[in-house]
């Protein structure tokens, strides 16, 4: 089975996150010096033996051995490393989630199209929600970005899948490492109202197991479609103004009380009613999941082909889609070649190494560390599409059809910008 590593880690960040210890661990530099020898002997035998490059591992070794590297220093080195070699599936997934989250920053971010508002944060600074980051520190938004981007538990495979880290929650420990903590132990934002007024705020880091809640942004008219609702891994939302079923795919896995047949059921009962003419499948926060699941989703989509044909078809992909969901893409645009793809290149490359990941056990550095087993090749349209119709490099994600991004202007007033450019594609 093909699982994405996205979600595993996800997951695991977030149960440490509740319940996070802040242990520090005492390691001898021949125990680091070990786990690092584990990784360089499955890099060895991984599918990306071809592009192994040993010498930045040895460094790190000689520097552990002459005491100028320690545990948390390893974990980070040793990230900067797997990043170069941009395969999501190649990751240190922390068993202990206070090696990046003992402390946290009071604010998460959500990206419109290159900008990132303000969309949860403590009671103290609610004012701000929605306001736009312009600067951390000293550092425009992309420096810093670029400095955390190399402490990142993800091995991003885009460039348009990098720009969704800031979205994860923000770890002070990976602020300090990145140099944007000042001398008072706080963090600078400069942000920016919807009026144009900018303010800067100095923020001191926090215990996660003391704060009592998070409030989210509340737009000025309510969003019917709620996008950034991921808490269900599948769900359908109607919209009969614009003749529109949007099937929001979260998440490559079953929901065991809303099986995968009964929510194609649904769909093709919901269509049959004659209000439809267009059929939208959200795939832009799906970063994967199981392939037992798109086994199941690929029998129902060939099942009702005869009724998904009377429709026009699109997708909606983004920076955060990858792993088992470019399956879906591509099982989709064989049943389905006339589908057009909106928003923005997908995280994952349409040349990647994935399949099913195996994991080793680092006991000094107290990781996993994930690596692909094989090189996933079982995406033949993707691959078609990338050389003969977007024309582009198949090392970078699936291009769009159409390229656009959401606005923050349209979310406030309860609508969704991507939606809205597929009915006004679909009018013409």
């Amino acid at each position: 089975m093909k699982k994405s590593f996205l979600s595993i880690l996800l997951l695991a960040l977030f149960v440490g996150f509740i319940s996070c210890k802040n242990q520090k661990e005492n390691v001898t530099p021949e125990q680091l010096c070990f786990d690092i020898q584990k990784i360089q002997l499955d890099m060895e035998y991984s599918s990306l033996r071809e592009l192994y490059n040993p010498e930045p591992f040895e460094q790190l070794k000689a520097d552990v051995k002459a005491g100028k590297a320690d545990r948390l220093e390893c974990f980070f080195r040793i990230q900067k490393i797997l990043k170069e070699y941009k395969c999501l599936h190649l990751n240190l997934l922390p068993l202990d989630s206070s090696v990046l989250y003992s402390k946290i920053l009071p604010f998460y971010f959500y990206c419109f199209g290159n900008d990132y508002h303000i969309y949860w944060t403590i009671p103290e600074y609610q004012k701000y929600l929605g306001w736009k980051l312009v600067k951390i520190g000293e550092c425009s938004v992309e420096e810093a970005r670029r400095r955390l981007l190399d402490l990142s538990v993800y091995s991003y495979e885009t460039v348009t899948g990098e720009k969704y880290d800031l979205e994860a929650p923000l770890s002070y420990v990976k602020f300090q490492s990145a140099g944007l903590v000042e001398k008072n132990g706080k963090v600078s934002f400069s942000l920016e109202s919807r009026d144009g007024e900018i303010k800067t705020i100095k923020c001191k880091a926090l215990n996660p197991s003391k704060i009592k809640r998070f409030v989210k942004i509340t737009p000025e008219k309510a969003n019917n479609f709620n996008h950034y609702d991921t808490s269900k891994n599948y769900r359908i939302v109607t919209s009969e103004e614009k003749k529109a079923l949007y099937v929001q795919y979260n998440r490559c896995l079953e929901d065991e009380s809303y099986t995968c047949q009964k929510w194609f059921a649904d769909i093709i009962s919901e269509l049959q009613t004659g209000k439809y003419n267009t059929v939208v499948f959200d795939l832009r926060y799906n970063p994967g999941g199981y392939a037992t699941m798109e086994f199941m989703i690929n029998n129902e989509l060939w099942r009702y082909k005869s009724e998904f044909d009377k429709y026009n078809l699109a997708m909606i992909t983004s920076g955060r889609t990858a792993s088992c969901a470019t399956w879906f893409m591509n099982d989709f645009i064989r049943n389905y070649p006339d589908v057009k793809i909106f928003g923005e290149e997908t995280g994952e490359a349409v040349f990647n190494y994935t399949n099913r990941p195996l994991t080793n056990k680092l006991n000094a550095l107290n990781c996993d560390f994930a690596f692909p087993k094989q090189l996933d090749e079982d995406v033949p349209e993707l691959y078609k599409r990338a050389r003969e119709v977007t024309h582009s490099d198949v090392h970078r994600g699936t291009l769009p059809d159409v390229e656009v991004f959401e606005k923050f202007e349209d979310f406030m007033k309860g609508e969704d910008t991507i939606y809205n450019a597929i009915y006004e594609y679909f009018q013409k």
